[in-house]
């Protein structure tokens, strides 16, 4: 079931957005969604293998791999890429006549098998495996680095018929172990992108253009600062690039005016009638410009983390002086009795910050399989969330919903070793939800200034490490979060002796509401994560209803 934004007659089908952290929002309260049109992901087609020629910024050179007699470009780097990956060419960037560093790329992703003339085509979440030869990288990195983190820029081109338009897949984000020198470094990089419309009928065909891939080294769980190493990269053969195709039926005759924007030539990568039109992943509100200055405060909530293994002995926390970061968190949440879910810190909006205390301390096993984690605290205070649902299955009802919640407790870390471990991330506060400009029918309902929940509730999230798309990585890098919630009963809803909690309650409160929030890479003032800023914000998560 699709998401809407206060209407139940229109659809959801606009670009996929930047993105980012966890807090939530039990979120449930009146939420109500009916299916949009557009074309949304429902085939995933085999992953496509795509050779790439990579260069480094310039730098002391490593000695060229002798392992597949290829050479290699290589370098120090402590910054950005140098070449754009939003065209066919972005080792254009590179000095001229560097060697190339060959790596193979594989690209997956989920499309509909068939696609309608001026409607939106979403493709699934993406994922971008980029696997290099680990031998040229380390050399760079300290010593003592444990993991990897990437960050990949994915030009895509879009073909139909005669016609052709870029997109940028940006900010795909992939998380690792450290791998032996001579072993190949795979980074999975995974997240949502922009959609695509088309004005005419025909088969559309994505191809792999330049790809830029930023790998940053972490070491005690947290990046090493200035060890960031950029990879500009372009296809080796771009006749062999194309990696997905979209069958889009018709009469032959353009689509109708207004089904896609107009004043653009076909051709020229714009969104003309007969054209295609890509929905930039840049629009909609920009985020704040750095993160706020005040630091979280509170008690660390650790009732809800998984079990050590039996015979794990752990050391005390250790106190670490956290790492000040911030960063978007969006999502959605469902009201399992309306069969519908509602948007949380709505990205089209004015979104909240989340401000975070990262890696405030740590815990290791003294005896017994290995134990590692991290705990870190954040605080968000979510804007009011509005959403229209339909009560008793045909009378549209809106309604204003404000979160109180508690501060955030965000915990990552590792059970046993390979091939036995266990990666987890658990986020966990408590939350009040209050009510207010309820409309039924376009009427007013008068339910008081504080028609609430009866009691805070706990709100768990957990991070999936199992999915090939979107799964979690830790506190800085991000990903998806879900969980379920159990919604009190309501009281104090109505006025002038006319108590209307029990609607509400009868409506909205029980167990089974499901959230989902996506987090990414967070933005660090101190220069942590620096890939995150300023900070952005997160595309939602795909708009289902189980």
């Amino acid at each position: 079931m699709n998401v809407e934004r206060e209407t139940v007659t229109g659809s959801r089908t606009g670009a996929a957005r930047t993105w980012r952290i966890a807090s939530v929002a039990s979120v449930a309260l009146v939420a109500g969604l009916l299916s949009g049109p557009g074309s949304r992901a429902e085939e995933a087609p085999a992953p496509v293998v795509i050779a790439y020629a990579c260069v480094l910024p310039p730098g002391a050179s490593p000695e060229p791999s002798a392992s597949d007699g290829t050479d290699s470009g290589a370098g120090a780097d402590s910054g950005a890429a140098t070449g754009s990956a939003t065209g066919n060419a972005p080792g254009a960037g590179a000095a001229a006549g560097a060697e190339k560093l060959r790596i193979t790329v594989e690209i997956a992703t989920s499309l509909p098998s068939a696609a309608t003339v001026g409607k939106p085509i979403q493709p699934g979440p993406v994922r971008v495996e980029a696997r290099v030869p680990y031998a040229e990288l380390a050399p760079r990195f300290p010593t003592g680095t444990t993991g990897l983190s990437g960050e990949a820029t994915l030009g895509v081109q879009v073909r139909q018929n005669d016609d052709t338009a870029e997109a940028t897949w940006s900010r795909l984000t992939a998380q690792t172990e450290t791998p032996a020198a001579e072993e190949e470094l795979r980074l999975g990089h995974s997240g949502e992108v922009p959609t695509i419309t088309v004005g005419s009928p025909g088969d559309i065909e994505l191809a792999a253009g330049g790809l830029t891939l930023t790998v940053t080294p972490t070491v005690d769980g947290a990046p090493a600062d200035g060890s960031t190493a950029t990879l500009t990269c372009e296809p080796s053969d771009p006749d062999q690039a194309a990696f997905a195709r979209v069958a889009v039926p018709g009469d032959g005759s353009p689509s109708a005016p207004g089904s896609s924007a107009s004043g653009a030539t076909p051709g020229d990568g714009g969104a003309g009638r007969d054209g295609i039109d890509v929905a930039p992943d840049e629009d909609g509100p920009r985020g704040a410009e750095t993160c706020p200055a005040e630091q979280p405060t509170g008690d660390l909530d650790l009732s809800q983390l998984p079990e050590p293994r039996p015979g794990t002995v752990l050391n005390p926390p250790f106190k670490l002086p956290g790492v000040p970061v911030c960063a978007y968190a969006v999502g959605l949440g469902s009201v399992r009795k309306l069969n519908g879910s509602m948007i949380i810190n709505d990205p089209e909006r004015e979104p909240a910050l989340m401000n975070v205390r990262a890696n405030m301390q740590s815990t290791t096993r003294s005896a017994g399989p290995f134990y590692v984690r991290f705990d870190s605290l954040g605080a968000l205070d979510l804007p009011d969330s509005r959403s229209t649902f339909l009560g008793f299955g045909f009378t549209p009802v809106t309604a204003a919903v404000e979160f109180e919640t508690t501060p955030i407790t965000i915990s990552t870390g590792t059970i046993d070793v390979f091939p036995n471990a266990e990666p987890f991330a658990v986020v966990t506060f408590f939350q009040s939800l209050r009510l207010h400009d309820v409309k039924v029918n376009g009427t007013p309902l008068d339910v008081g200034p504080n028609c609430r929940t009866s009691k805070p509730f706990r709100v768990t999230l957990r991070g999936d490490f199992t999915s090939t798309t979107g799964r979690y990585t830790n506190v800085l890098i991000g990903g998806l979060l879900t969980g379920a919630v159990d919604i009190p009963s309501f009281t104090g809803c109505g006025t002038k002796g006319e108590d209307v909690s029990p609607l509400f309650t009868a409506s909205i409160s029980g167990p089974g509401n499901l959230i989902t929030m996506n987090q990414a890479t967070v933005c660090s003032p101190g220069g942590v994560g620096t890939p995150g800023c300023p900070p952005a914000i997160p595309p939602l998560p795909g708009a289902k209803t189980p």
